[in-house]
This record gives C-alpha cells, sequence and structure tokens, in this order.
C-alpha cells in the first residue's frame, strides 16, 4: 500500500524557489499586456513578411526595342540567405547575330552565382560588368536564361543590378533596377 507522506515530513522549497513567482507566475515578466504587446509585434512582422515586404517575389520588367524584346523576372527584395531564380527571355524581332548580355556588378555583389542555365558560349567581364555571350538568336525566336542565386548574409543594402543586351557592339535594350537586400 502507498503511503502519502504527510506535511511534516515535506521537504522544504530550494534556496532562491520563491512560490508566487515560480508556482502562481506573478510579478512584472508575467504581466500579460506586455505579453500581449510582443507577440502582437511578432505576428505583424510575419503578416509583413507574408506580403512580400521583404522580398522574394519575383516582378518582371520588359523593354521593347525594334530589334528584340528583354524580359527580366526576379525579385527586388531579398533576404539574406535566400535562395533565388532570375529568368531573362530575349526574343529577337530581327536576327541577333551576337547576343551578349551585360550584368552590372551588383548581381554578383554579395551574392553566390549557383548555376546558369543553359551554359552560356563565353564568359568574361567588361568594365567590371559580367558579360555572358549567348550566340546567335534568329528573328522570331525566344531564348531563355536562368540563373540562379544565394545571397550572402553579411550582403545588407541596396545594389544596382542593371541588365544590358547587345548584338555584338550595338546597345539593343536595356533594364535599369535597384536590388535591396534585408538581414
Amino acid at each position: 500500500m502507498l503511503r502519502l507522506p504527510n506535511s511534516a515530513s515535506m521537504a522544504s522549497f530550494p534556496d532562491g524557489i520563491s512560490l508566487d513567482r515560480h508556482r502562481e507566475l506573478t510579478g512584472p515578466g508575467f504581466n500579460r499586456p506586455v505579453r500581449y504587446v510582443l507577440l502582437g509585434l511578432l505576428v505583424a512582422f510575419l503578416l509583413l513578411g507574408a506580403f512580400n515586404l521583404f522580398g522574394q517575389r519575383p516582378s518582371g520588367t520588359t523593354v521593347n526595342t525594334d530589334r528584340a524584346t528583354l524580359e527580366l523576372y526576379a525579385p527586388d527584395r531579398l533576404r539574406g540567405g535566400l535562395l533565388w531564380e532570375a529568368r531573362f527571355t530575349i526574343t529577337a524581332h530581327q536576327d541577333v547575330k551576337r547576343a551578349l548580355l551585360r550584368l552590372s556588378p551588383g548581381w554578383n555583389e554579395g551574392m553566390q552565382v549557383n548555376t546558369i542555365e543553359p551554359s552560356p558560349i563565353g564568359e568574361a567581364s567588361r568594365d567590371g560588368d559580367l558579360l555572358l555571350t549567348l550566340g546567335h538568336i534568329p528573328a522570331g525566336q525566344t531564348f531563355r536564361l536562368f540563373m540562379q542565386f544565394q545571397v550572402n548574409p553579411t550582403n545588407v543594402g541596396h545594389r544596382t543590378a542593371n541588365v544590358i543586351l547587345y548584338d555584338g557592339g550595338t546597345k539593343l535594350a536595356t533594364i535599369n533596377r535597384t536590388v535591396t537586400v534585408f538581414p
């Protein structure tokens, strides 16, 4: 038969334990209005993220010229550590003999390029910009280039991430954009 000890034989509470604070949860650390305000701030932060204030959702920018159309589909607000993709679509209205895509330093600054598909014919640098040689795009044809990136966690701020489409040495289209990176 199990016997319960009487109150005279129960051990006393350890030093530093207060019944009001540790069992009844009273005191300034357990103030309900303060907890509700902190919880509300957390929920507001999560809702702002869900509505794309801190980035990740891509948007499209298109530039039409007589010779070609250049479209960029990529997010312009990013977070540290984020894996993201940019899609470049080039539609040739006339033959583009030597298509070159020039990306300003903001595309690589504080970013890691994971893949480029399909692989460009060549990669080079022109005045510090990344230059991708895409080759011939016949009139009426579309060429799509996908690049996957990852944002370095310490890369915070605004970056200029312009895109210029060339046919050899002739500039066909330019997309000017700024990327914002959140911590």
